[in-house]
């Protein structure tokens, strides 16, 4: 399904990346992997590997410029091209608003939005030279709605999603395509240490990453006259 392609996923050493590192290397992707985790990233690599497939796993902090340079660098040097790049990586905390510090503020707006600013800049020069290609933002349903206990994480995803969307407006007659992947809970270690820790027993009813990785896949996986901007997911356990 994707032989011959090349995908970037930011956010890949764990979780919904890793599901989905796994998930497009089964259908032939080849897979530029991004985190700050390097002994997870690294990990990852080895098991796109397992699977046929070429993985080149780039270590960094995509809040930073010069990471994401790197990170352009390394994946066009060593595939030429990419044609997916999927804006994956991201953080959270739970809890009232004047629990948050601008230190709160500024690691939530800068993983989940700078990060995808940046990235996407990064790579969209080469998307726009192919007239083809795919974006897509794992967002939240946080950004569809606001939540109570999370103001901020809402304020970045609603951020992620109207940047999508703006995006949309942009590139579709260019032919690159935007899409938003927007999940409840999912059972990672998302949040751990910041308002949920493994023994939620709601993470019971959560969704498997390995469902919103088949959500990104049925969004890329449309014909190249067809687009899905958003497909929002949530677990039964939880209400709209």
């Amino acid at each position: 399904m994707f032989e011959d392609k090349v995908a970037v996923i930011t956010g890949a050493s764990r979780g919904i990346g890793r599901a989905l590192a796994l998930a497009l290397a089964e259908r032939g992707a080849d897979l530029v992997l991004a985190a700050r985790d390097r002994e997870r990233l690294e990990a990852v690599a080895e098991e796109v590997k397992a699977r046929g497939r070429k993985a080149l796993p780039v270590p960094g902090d995509l809040r930073r410029e010069e990471a994401v340079e790197r990170l352009r660098q390394e994946a066009l040097g060593a595939f030429g091209t990419v044609d997916i790049v999927v804006n994956n990586a991201g953080v959270g905390k739970y809890g009232p608003l004047l629990d948050f510090t601008p230190s709160d503020y500024d690691w939530i707006m800068d993983t989940n939005m700078r990060a995808s600013f940046l990235v996407t800049r990064a790579f969209l020069p080469t998307l726009l030279a192919k007239g083809s290609g795919d974006l897509v933002f794992v967002a939240s349903v946080a950004g569809l709605k606001g939540l109570p206990h999370e103001a901020v994480y809402c304020a970045s995803k609603f951020a992620q999603v109207g940047f999508a969307q703006a995006l949309d407006h942009e590139l579709r007659e260019r032919g690159i395509r935007v899409s938003v992947v927007a999940p409840g809970g999912v059972r990672t270690e998302f949040a751990f240490g910041t308002g949920r820790t493994p023994d939620d027993p709601r993470l019971e009813g959560f969704l498997h990453p390995e469902e919103v990785a088949e959500a990104v896949v049925f969004a890329l996986s449309q014909p190249p006259h067809a687009r899905v901007f958003l497909v929002g997911m949530r677990p039964m356990s939880e209400p709209l």
